[in-house]
């Protein structure tokens, strides 16, 4: 399981909100390559974008994206607002190593194309609200359950997904360890989870009960500085 840190992008900016929240937004920074070089230099070994412009349908980061890529040598994973094929070829040109597809991966047909072009690299961010899943930017909640949804994702050929749990992204809970433990027992995707990590505890907790997790995104606990990058990485 390795710590991925969090970069949200939002008007340039480096910003967290709490549950996907564009007015509960609090700005940590006006310089995303510098924080990506930080997060690289204390030792992370990928880099998790959002492009929270695009996912709200308000322009998009790509020109910074493309910087951030061009200054590191550790892998970017990068999502939001993903919704036409040609901008996963345009992400994927410019070096992204995976591509998170939201609200699109609903269209069988528009995943099947994706998958298509862009294999193994592709990912598929399943956002949770009360049980159900939510797209377009969190904004929208539908009838579909998430345990339905894995199925499709896998009768579709994906292999990587991002589980969050939007009930606690941005708000430093801990995660809903229970439903960890139930998702990781019944997927059989590579699995990294995102949503509510506020201390080296729930590192360790969602370790121990997922042990098969690929992955978990940190973000609001580093930038509040509830622990160190390098803290968290001793813990994976």
């Amino acid at each position: 399981m390795i710590i991925i840190p969090a970069i949200d992008l939002y008007q340039k900016k480096v910003v967290r909100l709490t549950k996907g929240n564009k007015s509960d937004c609090k700005v940590y920074g006006r310089d995303p390559v510098s924080f990506a070089k930080k997060w690289q230099q204390k030792g992370a070994g990928w880099i998790h974008l959002v492009d929270l412009s695009a996912a709200f349908s308000e322009g998009d980061n790509k020109d910074i994206i493309a910087n951030i890529i061009s200054e590191l040598s550790i892998p970017v994973e990068v999502g939001g607002g993903i919704r036409s094929l040609d901008r996963v070829r345009e992400l994927l040109a410019i070096g992204v190593e995976r591509l998170i597809i939201g609200t699109k991966a609903v269209d069988p047909g528009f995943l099947k194309k994706a998958l298509k072009i862009g294999g193994s690299k592709i990912a598929v961010a399943v956002d949770e609200s009360e049980g159900r899943l939510a797209i377009k930017g969190w904004q929208k909640n539908t009838d579909l359950p998430i345990m339905q949804y894995l199925k499709y994702l896998k009768d579709q050929g994906v292999s990587w997904v991002i589980y969050t749990d939007i009930s606690r992204d941005g708000t430093l809970e801990g995660f809903n360890l229970s439903r960890i433990k139930e998702l990781s027992e019944a997927s059989q995707f590579n699995l990294i989870f995102s949503g509510g990590v506020s201390s080296l505890e729930d590192i360790k907790k969602l370790k121990k009960i997922a042990p098969q997790a690929a992955g978990v995104i940190v973000g609001k606990a580093l930038y509040e500085q509830n622990f160190s990058l390098e803290q968290a990485i001793a813990c994976q």
